[in-house]
C-alpha cells in the first residue's frame, strides 16, 4: 500500500479494507440473496398453487390465489433481472460479483 509517496508494507494478519474487501464482501453477499430471493419465490407460488387447489370454487379465495402467483412471477422476473443487472455492473467494473470460488 502506497501513502502520499511512501510504500507501506502491512502484515497480512492486520485487516486493512479497500476494495479488495468490499468485492469479497459483494461476492458473497450477492448469490446467497439471489438464491434466497429464488426460493421464497418458490415457496410462495406453491403458497398460492395450494389456495387455489383448496379455494373449492369461492371466488375471494381464487381472486387471492391468482393474485398471490402472479406477485411471486413478478418477483422471480424482479429477481432474474437483478441478476442481469448485477452481472452488468460486475462486468462494467471488472468484478465478478457472482462468483462463489473465491
Amino acid at each position: 500500500m502506497e501513502i502520499g509517496g511512501t510504500n507501506l508494507n502491512i502484515p497480512d494478519s492486520i485487516p486493512h479494507g479497500g476494495l479488495g474487501l468490499l468485492e469479497t464482501l459483494l461476492q458473497r453477499t450477492v448469490p446467497v440473496f439471489l438464491f434466497a430471493g429464488i426460493c421464497l419465490v418458490l415457496i410462495y407460488i406453491v403458497w398460492g398453487g395450494i389456495q387455489w387447489i383448496t379455494a373449492s370454487g369461492d371466488k375471494q379465495k381464487l381472486t387471492n390465489a391468482r393474485s398471490k402467483i402472479t406477485w411471486a412471477v413478478i418477483g422471480l422476473i424482479v429477481i432474474f433481472l437483478s441478476f442481469a443487472i448485477v452481472g452488468a455492473v460486475g462486468y462494467f467494473f471488472k468484478v465478478n460479483l457472482l462468483d462463489l470460488t473465491q
